[in-house]
């Protein structure tokens, strides 16, 4: 009787247990519920056991679910604390790479533009020559080439006033009302006028001149002289090169051929090496204005060097920082190549090769200033190079903010090899690393002309002949000559 009175009791106490351990499972694992649910219940009465087995199978559902919501909810905010990281990440580089980037940009206006280098504050014309004076009133004298046996001066002409309106900065976007033209000075007459040079055989109506390379040759058949004149011509078509045959009795260039090619993007100057090769520099990759202007701005080296074999033309020299004349020795064996931004003429040795046209790098000679156009005494070897002493004054000259713009010109004189200049490294002399041998300077450099621009603005090209040196500018509109001393 006392068993059976104490039965239920017993299952109260039971499902008590069973109740609290259930309770319990909301924080602790199913597995021990399971388990202990089991083994309480198997003490019982099989009447009681029923309803235990289904209620310890719905709190282990109802615990199983409540695990994976809150296990949800779990990763749900753990999500947000992993992917934070890593888009903080994210953002620091670009921000880092942004920062980079605009210093680059900045030092490189600044080291282009900003940075005086060679600043000249004059407030009139000095230096080492004599006697100046303004001849030759043409439009925008931009190149000058000297024939010493007809003693005269080709000179390219061109008015630039389409420079603000045209969508590239070398040539015009749209056809001019007005052409430019070859103007010839006698060199004989200290102030004689300039004839423009009449053109034969040459049908284009859109004739803009800019650099040019004068060739003399012996034709093999007739045995006769021939003047040959390569001229840069910016179309608003695209660029070509015009060759032309000079007549000195009749004042007329005859024209040869045009050579075109999709090589020629922003020609700057040329040099004749034959009757019908040359070289000419693309002073930019990109031939559109704002182009040039991100080219610029980011110090982008994009220019090039393109030979023409008498055939094709190919590139021979790329990623070239602004190159911008280009001329070849007397003998025809070394051509020297100006970079502007670099303030150097680079000096290159041709190959034998004249299918190809190889260069090979010889020596760099250090300007100082912005170098522009070259010109080559075909006598001494020697290179006149007419530079910026202010490379922002000269752009916002061209652009038209400016009134005037400083004008520099310096002789590279090349030396006889008894005349080298010997040079010492710099470098310490330690016992496991001796003084490595330096070269020696085979080129001198003389300055000869310095302006603040009153005279001539923003010269581009200077040119000697019997103790004379003839300056133009593509901004101007005329020349200036001037008698060195006799020590020059």
């Amino acid at each position: 009787m006392a068993d059976k009175e104490d039965a239920p009791s017993t299952q109260a106490s039971t499902l008590r247990n069973r109740k609290t351990t259930v309770e319990d499972a909301d924080d602790e694992d199913t597995t021990p519920v399971a388990t202990t649910t089991a083994t309480s219940i198997s003490s019982q009465d099989a009447s009681a056991s029923t309803p235990a087995k289904k209620g310890t199978s719905s709190a282990r559902k109802d615990s199983e679910d409540d695990k994976k919501k809150k296990a949800a909810a779990a990763q749900i905010r753990r999500r947000p604390q992993h992917q934070a990281p890593k888009s903080n990440q994210i953002r620091n580089l670009l921000l880092s790479l942004l920062i980079a980037s605009l210093g680059v940009l900045l030092k490189s206006v600044y080291e282009r533009f900003l940075f005086p280098g060679r600043e000249i504050t004059i407030e009139q014309t000095v230096g080492l020559q004599g006697n100046c004076y303004k001849t030759a009133f043409i439009p925008g004298p931009s190149d000058i080439e000297i024939s010493d046996q007809d003693q005269l001066a080709f000179v390219s002409s061109d008015d630039r006033s389409w420079v603000k309106e045209s969508s590239f900065f070398h040539r015009p976007s749209k056809k001019t009302s007005q052409n430019g033209g070859i103007y010839t000075l006698s060199l004989n007459q200290k102030d004689g006028s300039p004839k423009e040079v009449k053109l034969q055989a040459y049908t284009s109506d859109d004739f803009h001149p800019a650099g040019m390379s004068f060739y003399r040759f012996q034709d093999p058949d007739t045995q006769t002289w021939i003047s040959r004149l390569f001229v840069i011509n910016h179309s608003h078509k695209g660029d070509i090169v015009e060759i032309f045959d000079y007549s000195s009795t009749a004042n007329t260039l005859t024209h040869v051929k045009s050579v075109e090619s999709n090589l020629f993007v922003t020609p700057k100057d040329i040099a004749a090496v034959d009757k019908d090769r040359f070289y000419l520099t693309n002073h930019h990759g990109m031939g559109v204005k704002y182009g040039r202007v991100v080219e610029d701005l980011a110090g982008l080296a994009l220019g090039s060097v393109v030979y023409y074999n008498g055939k094709e033309s190919r590139k021979v020299l790329e990623s070239l920082s602004n190159p911008s004349g280009i001329a070849a020795s007397p003998d025809a064996t070394q051509l020297y190549i100006s970079s502007s931004v670099e303030k150097m003429v680079q000096v290159y040795n041709m190959t034998a090769d004249v299918a190809q046209g190889e260069l090979v790098h010889d020596v760099e000679i250090w300007v100082g200033g912005h170098v522009d156009n070259l010109s080559v005494d075909k006598h001494t070897g020697d290179i006149y190079v007419a530079s910026h002493p202010s490379y922002s004054t000269y752009l916002r000259h061209k652009l038209g903010y400016e009134p005037q713009s400083p004008s520099h010109v310096v002789k590279i004189e090349k030396l006889a090899p008894e005349n080298y200049i010997s040079q010492e490294s710099t470098q310490p002399d330690l016992y496991f690393f001796p003084k490595s041998d330096v070269p020696p300077l085979k080129w001198e450099i003389k300055d000869l002309f310095y302006s603040n621009g009153e005279d001539i603005s923003a010269s581009t090209v200077a040119a000697y002949w019997n103790n004379d040196l003839i300056l133009g500018s593509s901004m101007s509109h005329h020349l200036l000559r001037c008698t060195l001393r006799l020590e020059q």
